[in-house]
């Protein structure tokens, strides 16, 4: 695996990998349009999980209509600026239960997923919740 991007000073760092360019934002040009690395983090660990939550439900031959995944974090105030924690918010409509929307995220962040694992390999907790057709469980 290998990734790679420039420096563009209107921009901030583009992917320049020969895959769709991601655009990253950077402290010199500070282009708030763009995701930052711990924005990226966050969205790579939400989409890391979801994949896997959304396939092992689809094994269990759930019907998942719609599905959203918000990742909320917070940064410590000195350097290094790490994350203190995180939390992902699972978001289905479809018919799908409780107990297997738990059980396929506990598989995700226990097991499967790599990046929300190496995050809490950090040091840094990670928790969840969901939501199924409008009602949230924690």
């Amino acid at each position: 695996m290998k990734v790679s991007f420039k420096f563009d000073k209107d921009v901030g760092f583009i992917s320049d990998d020969g895959k769709y360019d991601v655009k990253i934002k950077n402290s010199i040009v500070g282009n708030d349009q763009y995701h930052s690395p711990t924005e990226l983090l966050m969205l790579a660990m939400g989409a890391c999980s979801s994949d896997d939550v959304l396939n092992i439900l689809k094994k269990m031959r759930k019907d998942v209509k719609n599905y959203r995944c918000e990742v909320t974090a917070e940064k410590r105030d000195t350097d290094p600026k790490m994350l203190k924690f995180g939390e992902i918010h699972y978001i289905f409509d479809g018919e799908v239960d409780p107990d297997s929307v738990k059980k396929a995220i506990n598989l995700s962040l226990e097991k499967y997923c790599s990046v929300s694992l190496t995050v809490k390999n950090a040091g840094i907790p990670v928790s969840y919740y969901y939501t199924i057709n409008g009602k949230d469980y924690r």
